[in-house]
């Protein structure tokens, strides 16, 4: 059976450590910062962990495609703002040590629900 990027780089302690750091380079950004602004503190940290953990395989019955679809619609999330976060989300996975391959395996799991995140300016 194949380990999962979540189990190989080392599970809840390393996801703890990349959430921290994700949350805080995405809170320093206005433009990002304001898909936030309603949420509590504490939700978010949620978010970014089922997130992140979701991105590097871990199976969770409660991330699927329809709760990533329904968490994100009504927050009119744009193509390049999607875009700006998974770059940032690459440069801490870099940071954290993560290579160049599994971070190619993980993009590709994000550019999966590009669609179910994006939503301002499609077309309905």
């Amino acid at each position: 059976m194949a380990v999962s990027l979540f189990d190989k780089y080392g599970g809840v302690p390393t996801v703890t450590r990349i959430v921290r750091d994700f949350h805080e380079r995405l809170m320093r950004r206005p433009n990002l910062r304001r898909y936030f602004e309603e949420m509590h503190v504490d939700s978010i940290i949620q978010h970014h962990i089922a997130y992140v953990s979701y991105a590097m395989g871990k199976p969770n019955q409660d991330f699927t495609m329809r709760a990533i679809h329904d968490q994100h619609m009504q927050a009119g999330v744009t193509k390049a703002s999607f875009n700006h976060v998974t770059e940032i989300f690459l440069a801490v996975l870099e940071d954290e040590g993560v290579t160049p391959e599994d971070m190619e395996q993980i993009e590709e799991t994000l550019k999966a629900v590009r669609g179910e995140i994006v939503s301002k300016g499609l077309e309905k």
